[in-house]
Protein backbone atom coordinates (compact mmCIF):
# COMPACT_ATOMS: atom_id res chain seq x y z
CA UNK A 1 0.00 0.00 0.00
CA UNK A 2 2.95 2.12 0.72
CA UNK A 3 4.27 1.27 -2.61
CA UNK A 4 1.45 2.50 -4.69
CA UNK A 5 1.11 6.14 -3.73
CA UNK A 6 3.78 7.82 -5.16
CA UNK A 7 2.37 6.27 -8.21
CA UNK A 8 -1.24 7.64 -7.42
CA UNK A 9 0.60 10.96 -6.50
CA UNK A 10 1.90 11.49 -10.28
CA UNK A 11 -1.26 10.45 -11.68
CA UNK A 12 -3.15 12.64 -9.79
CA UNK A 13 -0.08 15.37 -10.64
CA UNK A 14 -0.66 14.76 -13.87
CA UNK A 15 -4.60 14.95 -14.42
CA UNK A 16 -3.82 18.23 -12.40
CA UNK A 17 -1.68 19.90 -15.39
CA UNK A 18 -3.33 18.54 -18.19
CA UNK A 19 -6.89 20.21 -16.45
CA UNK A 20 -4.73 23.66 -16.23
CA UNK A 21 -3.49 23.35 -19.75
CA UNK A 22 -6.76 22.95 -20.92
CA UNK A 23 -8.43 25.51 -19.24
CA UNK A 24 -5.87 28.03 -20.35
CA UNK A 25 -6.31 26.77 -24.18
CA UNK A 26 -10.11 27.17 -23.68
CA UNK A 27 -9.41 30.75 -21.69
CA UNK A 28 -7.41 31.49 -24.89
CA UNK A 29 -9.70 30.62 -27.55
CA UNK A 30 -12.03 33.66 -28.14
CA UNK A 31 -8.69 35.85 -28.85
CA UNK A 32 -7.74 33.54 -31.72
CA UNK A 33 -11.13 31.89 -32.85
CA UNK A 34 -12.40 35.61 -33.30
CA UNK A 35 -9.66 36.70 -35.86
CA UNK A 36 -10.79 37.06 -39.47
CA UNK A 37 -9.27 33.78 -41.63
CA UNK A 38 -7.74 34.29 -44.74
CA UNK A 39 -9.69 33.49 -48.03
CA UNK A 40 -8.36 31.37 -50.37
CA UNK A 41 -10.13 33.21 -53.20
CA UNK A 42 -10.96 36.64 -51.91
CA UNK A 43 -14.56 38.13 -53.30
CA UNK A 44 -14.36 40.85 -55.59
CA UNK A 45 -15.35 44.23 -54.54
CA UNK A 46 -19.41 44.67 -54.48
CA UNK A 47 -20.58 46.42 -57.99
CA UNK A 48 -21.98 50.34 -57.65
CA UNK A 49 -25.35 50.74 -57.65
CA UNK A 50 -26.56 51.63 -61.36
CA UNK A 51 -27.06 55.11 -61.74
CA UNK A 52 -31.03 54.88 -63.35
CA UNK A 53 -30.88 56.58 -66.78
CA UNK A 54 -33.08 58.95 -67.45
CA UNK A 55 -36.77 58.64 -69.23
CA UNK A 56 -36.28 59.06 -72.94
CA UNK A 57 -37.22 62.15 -74.57
CA UNK A 58 -40.73 62.43 -76.44
CA UNK A 59 -41.01 62.12 -80.19
CA UNK A 60 -43.93 64.57 -80.49
CA UNK A 61 -45.58 67.43 -79.70
CA UNK A 62 -48.82 69.25 -79.65
CA UNK A 63 -49.98 72.47 -79.23
CA UNK A 64 -53.49 73.99 -79.17
CA UNK A 65 -54.44 77.55 -78.87
CA UNK A 66 -57.66 79.46 -77.38
CA UNK A 67 -59.22 82.75 -77.48
CA UNK A 68 -62.14 84.31 -76.91
CA UNK A 69 -63.32 87.95 -76.72
CA UNK A 70 -66.85 89.03 -76.02
CA UNK A 71 -68.76 93.06 -75.00
CA UNK A 72 -72.02 93.23 -74.30
CA UNK A 73 -73.99 96.41 -73.53
CA UNK A 74 -74.20 99.48 -76.38
CA UNK A 75 -72.27 96.69 -78.91
CA UNK A 76 -72.54 93.26 -78.65
CA UNK A 77 -69.54 91.63 -80.83
CA UNK A 78 -68.34 88.29 -79.93
CA UNK A 79 -64.99 86.16 -81.04
CA UNK A 80 -63.56 83.14 -80.54
CA UNK A 81 -60.68 81.17 -81.98
CA UNK A 82 -58.76 77.81 -81.89
CA UNK A 83 -55.63 76.29 -83.14
CA UNK A 84 -54.32 73.30 -83.45
CA UNK A 85 -50.55 71.97 -84.10
CA UNK A 86 -49.10 68.51 -83.76
CA UNK A 87 -46.25 66.75 -84.60
CA UNK A 88 -44.42 63.31 -84.92
CA UNK A 89 -40.96 62.08 -85.45
CA UNK A 90 -39.00 58.66 -86.58
CA UNK A 91 -36.50 57.60 -87.76
CA UNK A 92 -36.45 58.54 -91.02
CA UNK A 93 -40.25 59.93 -91.06
CA UNK A 94 -42.26 62.46 -89.60
CA UNK A 95 -45.60 63.67 -90.02
CA UNK A 96 -47.68 67.07 -89.10
CA UNK A 97 -50.69 68.51 -88.94
CA UNK A 98 -52.23 71.88 -87.89
CA UNK A 99 -55.83 73.82 -88.37
CA UNK A 100 -57.23 77.35 -87.01
CA UNK A 101 -60.60 77.97 -87.28
CA UNK A 102 -61.93 81.86 -86.32
CA UNK A 103 -65.83 82.77 -86.04
CA UNK A 104 -66.46 86.77 -85.18
CA UNK A 105 -70.42 88.51 -84.99
CA UNK A 106 -72.03 91.56 -84.22
CA UNK A 107 -75.36 92.22 -82.51
CA UNK A 108 -76.46 88.78 -83.37
CA UNK A 109 -75.28 89.05 -87.08
CA UNK A 110 -72.08 86.62 -88.13
CA UNK A 111 -69.21 89.18 -89.76
CA UNK A 112 -66.35 86.53 -90.59
CA UNK A 113 -65.86 83.43 -90.30
CA UNK A 114 -62.90 80.88 -92.12
CA UNK A 115 -61.23 77.51 -90.68
CA UNK A 116 -57.83 75.77 -92.62
CA UNK A 117 -55.92 72.20 -91.95
CA UNK A 118 -53.16 70.83 -93.53
CA UNK A 119 -51.45 67.33 -93.08
CA UNK A 120 -47.44 66.87 -94.42
CA UNK A 121 -45.54 63.93 -94.52
CA UNK A 122 -41.89 64.27 -94.48
CA UNK A 123 -38.93 61.38 -95.69
CA UNK A 124 -35.29 62.52 -94.07
CA UNK A 125 -32.74 62.30 -98.01
CA UNK A 126 -29.76 62.98 -95.94
CA UNK A 127 -28.90 65.62 -93.05
CA UNK A 128 -31.32 68.99 -93.51
CA UNK A 129 -33.10 67.42 -97.02
CA UNK A 130 -36.42 66.31 -96.89
CA UNK A 131 -39.02 64.89 -99.52
CA UNK A 132 -42.47 65.95 -98.42
CA UNK A 133 -46.05 65.81 -99.64
CA UNK A 134 -49.11 67.72 -98.81
CA UNK A 135 -52.43 68.44 -98.57
CA UNK A 136 -54.44 71.77 -97.32
CA UNK A 137 -58.31 72.45 -97.04
CA UNK A 138 -59.33 75.94 -96.64
CA UNK A 139 -62.74 77.60 -96.36
CA UNK A 140 -63.54 81.41 -96.18
CA UNK A 141 -67.18 82.38 -97.19
CA UNK A 142 -66.83 86.14 -96.42
CA UNK A 143 -63.74 86.14 -98.75
CA UNK A 144 -66.45 84.05 -101.27
CA UNK A 145 -64.22 80.78 -101.30
CA UNK A 146 -66.49 77.67 -100.10
CA UNK A 147 -63.74 75.11 -100.49
CA UNK A 148 -59.88 75.43 -101.50
CA UNK A 149 -57.71 72.46 -101.81
CA UNK A 150 -54.18 72.18 -102.62
CA UNK A 151 -51.98 69.24 -102.99
CA UNK A 152 -48.30 69.39 -103.26
CA UNK A 153 -44.99 67.83 -103.34
CA UNK A 154 -42.16 69.30 -102.79
CA UNK A 155 -38.77 69.14 -100.82
CA UNK A 156 -38.05 70.82 -97.38
CA UNK A 157 -34.18 72.00 -96.39
CA UNK A 158 -33.26 73.42 -93.02
CA UNK A 159 -31.10 76.33 -94.30
CA UNK A 160 -30.17 77.18 -90.48
CA UNK A 161 -30.25 75.29 -87.74
CA UNK A 162 -29.19 76.34 -84.10
CA UNK A 163 -30.19 76.72 -80.76
CA UNK A 164 -31.44 80.40 -81.20
CA UNK A 165 -32.33 80.40 -84.40
CA UNK A 166 -34.07 77.94 -87.27
CA UNK A 167 -34.75 78.73 -90.91
CA UNK A 168 -36.27 76.28 -93.52
CA UNK A 169 -37.40 76.69 -96.84
CA UNK A 170 -39.93 74.59 -98.96
CA UNK A 171 -40.39 74.41 -102.77
CA UNK A 172 -42.35 71.86 -104.91
CA UNK A 173 -45.15 71.99 -107.51
CA UNK A 174 -48.77 72.45 -106.19
CA UNK A 175 -52.20 71.65 -107.74
CA UNK A 176 -55.08 73.69 -106.40
CA UNK A 177 -58.84 73.74 -106.57
CA UNK A 178 -60.95 76.48 -105.71
CA UNK A 179 -64.48 76.26 -105.41
CA UNK A 180 -66.37 80.20 -105.28
CA UNK A 181 -69.75 81.12 -103.69
CA UNK A 182 -72.62 81.43 -105.69
CA UNK A 183 -72.43 80.31 -109.57
CA UNK A 184 -68.74 80.92 -110.38
CA UNK A 185 -67.24 78.08 -112.15
CA UNK A 186 -64.69 75.57 -110.17
CA UNK A 187 -60.77 76.25 -111.16
CA UNK A 188 -58.29 74.15 -111.51
CA UNK A 189 -54.45 75.70 -111.54
CA UNK A 190 -50.96 73.77 -111.40
CA UNK A 191 -48.93 76.01 -109.75
CA UNK A 192 -45.66 76.21 -107.65
CA UNK A 193 -45.51 75.91 -103.74
CA UNK A 194 -42.88 78.56 -102.09
CA UNK A 195 -41.84 78.91 -98.23
CA UNK A 196 -39.87 80.20 -96.04
CA UNK A 197 -40.15 79.62 -91.96
CA UNK A 198 -37.74 81.61 -89.12
CA UNK A 199 -37.69 81.02 -85.77
CA UNK A 200 -35.80 83.27 -83.51
CA UNK A 201 -35.37 82.97 -79.73
CA UNK A 202 -35.56 85.90 -77.84
CA UNK A 203 -35.05 84.59 -74.06
CA UNK A 204 -35.30 80.91 -72.89
CA UNK A 205 -38.84 81.59 -72.12
CA UNK A 206 -40.44 83.56 -75.67
CA UNK A 207 -39.49 83.19 -78.95
CA UNK A 208 -40.73 84.82 -82.36
CA UNK A 209 -41.94 82.82 -85.24
CA UNK A 210 -42.75 83.78 -88.80
CA UNK A 211 -43.98 82.14 -92.14
CA UNK A 212 -44.39 83.39 -95.89
CA UNK A 213 -45.90 80.99 -98.18
CA UNK A 214 -46.57 81.85 -101.70
CA UNK A 215 -48.78 80.12 -104.48
CA UNK A 216 -48.16 81.06 -108.30
CA UNK A 217 -49.98 79.86 -110.76
CA UNK A 218 -47.57 78.36 -113.61
CA UNK A 219 -50.23 78.96 -115.97
CA UNK A 220 -51.31 82.85 -115.53
CA UNK A 221 -48.72 85.19 -113.99
CA UNK A 222 -51.18 87.41 -112.61
CA UNK A 223 -52.95 84.54 -110.75
CA UNK A 224 -50.98 84.05 -107.16
CA UNK A 225 -51.62 84.14 -103.72
CA UNK A 226 -49.61 84.99 -100.04
CA UNK A 227 -50.18 83.82 -96.97
CA UNK A 228 -47.82 85.83 -93.75
CA UNK A 229 -47.89 85.03 -90.38
CA UNK A 230 -46.19 86.54 -87.13
CA UNK A 231 -46.41 85.04 -83.48
CA UNK A 232 -44.89 86.13 -80.58
CA UNK A 233 -44.99 83.74 -78.05
CA UNK A 234 -43.77 83.73 -74.30
CA UNK A 235 -44.24 80.53 -71.74
CA UNK A 236 -45.95 81.15 -68.33
CA UNK A 237 -44.88 77.78 -67.16
CA UNK A 238 -43.72 73.83 -68.60
CA UNK A 239 -47.22 73.91 -70.10
CA UNK A 240 -49.34 77.42 -70.74
CA UNK A 241 -47.54 80.22 -73.43
CA UNK A 242 -49.52 83.25 -74.18
CA UNK A 243 -49.02 83.89 -78.14
CA UNK A 244 -49.76 87.25 -79.60
CA UNK A 245 -50.52 86.70 -83.86
CA UNK A 246 -50.79 88.74 -86.93
CA UNK A 247 -51.95 86.67 -90.17
CA UNK A 248 -52.18 88.35 -93.81
CA UNK A 249 -53.76 86.84 -96.62
CA UNK A 250 -53.38 88.25 -100.32
CA UNK A 251 -55.06 87.05 -103.12
CA UNK A 252 -53.76 88.78 -106.37
CA UNK A 253 -57.08 87.82 -108.33
CA UNK A 254 -59.77 87.30 -105.57
CA UNK A 255 -63.59 85.94 -106.41
CA UNK A 256 -65.23 88.75 -108.31
CA UNK A 257 -66.96 91.18 -105.68
CA UNK A 258 -64.63 90.36 -103.10
CA UNK A 259 -61.33 92.23 -101.52
CA UNK A 260 -57.73 91.24 -102.11
CA UNK A 261 -56.05 91.31 -98.58
CA UNK A 262 -57.44 89.94 -95.50
CA UNK A 263 -55.93 90.24 -91.62
CA UNK A 264 -56.17 88.55 -88.60
CA UNK A 265 -55.10 89.91 -85.19
CA UNK A 266 -55.24 87.41 -82.10
CA UNK A 267 -54.43 86.97 -78.76
CA UNK A 268 -53.86 83.62 -77.32
CA UNK A 269 -53.44 81.10 -74.57
CA UNK A 270 -52.00 78.40 -75.61
CA UNK A 271 -51.68 74.63 -74.23
CA UNK A 272 -48.01 72.69 -74.92
CA UNK A 273 -47.63 68.86 -74.07
CA UNK A 274 -45.01 66.33 -75.15
CA UNK A 275 -41.79 67.60 -76.62
CA UNK A 276 -43.19 71.55 -76.70
CA UNK A 277 -43.60 71.84 -72.97
CA UNK A 278 -40.57 73.72 -71.38
CA UNK A 279 -38.83 71.38 -68.81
Amino acid sequence: MGMREPGRNRRAAMAAGLMVVLGWIAAAEPAWANRPRARRHPQPPPAPSATPSPAPQPTWDLKLGLSYLATAGNTDNSSAGIDLGYHQEWSLWSVEANGSALRTSRNGRETAENASCQVRGKRKISDGLEATAGLRGEVNRFAGVDLRTVADTSLSWKAVETPGWRVRTLWGLSWTREDPRGEQPVRDALGALLQLQNTMKISDASELNGQLTAWPNLGDVEDYRLNANLALQAALNRHLALRLGYDVKYDNEPVPGFEKVDTTSTASLVVQLGRAARH
